[in-house]
């Protein structure tokens, strides 16, 4: 029989037990245990994510490079996941290319460690522009809008209430239907991502002219203000004749990375993607999921391209498509000596905006960010004033307020890119542009 005596348990008639402050400081030992242990055990977790994640990037590279050396071509990839600017996403578009090689379960095109789970494309689909309307395809390359579920009106057989020829399986923008078949048709199958491709991987190279007035190197797109992210300001997806024909090394070329969050005025989720039971498409599946809630920041789909900071405006602004002289940048991308990128208001040169990407892996007391290069390799670089953006060579004042930095992405000029371990001019070759022709 128990009885308390004094502050002390006792169990039975003669064992000693133990006094309340002998188990407080048991509990509290436990608690110091608990308190070491678990910081390990989120180490651990997050170690094995970022594995995790590279192993992704690296299945990833594996389909690009395979999918290559199916083509004709030889180009790396079809485009950007981009529904406004490169077509259809389950057809065309560096995911596309990958799930069609059929490597890749859905779960593989997305970084476990990043929060932000899926594409701010999907709101294109579903009938919000993301791009501003620019560089949207026209004449040919137009047509890749209606490939794929995009120009169908059925999907396994059901289709929504719109009219035929509607296309995305008889269902109308902006309705539940189409969030309900982009949910289960694009999210669930895979034709989704939180990695980001790089300007190299989906445009290659600027078209270029050279200006009869001056004998100049310039832009050769078709519109000013744009930046060179489109069909006609660029030469396309990158090849592998292309990449190894460079002088660079291929190891420091980036194709793919961990994503960075969308514009906040383009990538807020103003509705939920989902679907249940008794939705258009559920046929037999008696299932409800969400998939994207409503308010949920989604993430970029590749970067801006060449860019330079404005040290007037205090801003990274985007080369413009047409006309920008590019006679600096291919002096120092052909003698591997470039400068601070400060543009046509400064000394004329550029950097690629790396905005796009963002540090998401815990790595020691900071921030690491993932990255497929060209090679097939995975590069881990560190952010070194934990802001989560890596800055290549943009001269960041160091004198701004919080929010102009927030406006920037880059807190200072702390190059965080080194130029031996990652390629963040212009030109891959710059060689195939003659200099005598604008000397």
């Amino acid at each position: 029989m128990k009885h308390r005596t004094k502050g002390r348990i006792v169990a039975k008639k003669g064992s000693t037990g133990f006094t309340l402050i002998e188990l407080l400081v048991v509990c509290a030992i436990i608690g110091l245990l608990l308190a070491m242990i678990l910081p390990a055990i989120l180490r651990s977790r997050e170690s094995a994510r970022s594995i995790q994640c590279r192993n992704h990037l690296r299945q990833s590279g594996i389909a690009l490079f395979t999918g290559a050396n199916q083509r004709p071509t030889g180009r790396l990839c079809t485009g950007l996941f981009d529904y406004g600017r490169n077509g259809c996403m389950d057809t065309w578009g560096w995911v596309a290319d990958v799930q069609a090689v059929g490597a890749m379960p859905p779960e593989a095109m997305r970084c476990p460690s990043n929060p932000i789970r899926s594409s701010e494309k999907h709101l294109d689909s579903y009938g919000i522009p993301t791009n501003d309307n620019l560089n949207r395809p026209t004449s040919a390359i137009a047509q890749r809008l209606t490939d794929g579920i995009c120009g169908q009106d059925e999907w396994k057989g059901s289709r929504g209430p719109a009219p035929a020829g509607t296309g995305f399986a008889s269902t109308a923008p902006l309705t539940e239907e189409r969030a309900a078949l982009i949910a289960r048709y694009f999210i669930d199958r895979g034709y989704d991502t939180n990695y980001v491709s790089s300007w190299f991987l989906t445009y290659t190279a600027p078209r270029v002219m050279i200006r009869e007035a001056d004998g100049s190197l310039r832009t050769a797109g078709q519109s000013a203000q744009q930046g060179l992210r489109g069909h006609r300001e660029t030469l396309g997806p990158l090849t592998l004749s292309f990449l190894a024909e460079s002088k660079l090394p291929s190891s420091i070329v980036p194709l793919l990375g961990d994503a960075a969050p969308g514009d906040i005025d383009e990538a807020i989720s103003p509705i939920a993607f989902g679907y249940s039971a008794d939705d258009d498409f559920a046929g037999d599946q008696l299932e409800s999921r969400v998939l994207i809630r409503e308010g949920s920041i989604l993430c970029e789909s590749s970067t801006e391209g060449p860019a330079y900071y404005h040290r007037s405006d205090r801003k990274i602004k985007r080369i413009g498509s047409r006309l920008s002289r590019l006679d600096a940048q291919w002096e120092c991308d052909r003698d591997r000596n470039c400068g601070d990128a400060t543009g046509p208001p400064g000394n004329g040169l550029y950097r690629q905006s790396t905005l796009g990407w963002m540090a998401v892996h815990r790595s020691g007391g900071g921030q690491s960010l993932n990255m497929l290069m060209g090679d097939g390799s995975i590069s881990v670089f560190a952010d070194l004033n934990n802001d989560l953006y890596l800055n290549p060579g943009f001269p960041v004042h160091d004198d701004l307020t919080d929010q102009q930095y927030r406006d920037i992405g880059y807190r200072d000029s702390q190059v965080e890119l080194a130029p031996f371990r990652f390629f963040s001019g212009v030109f891959l070759r710059p060689e195939l542009i003659r200099r005598n022709a604008f000397n």
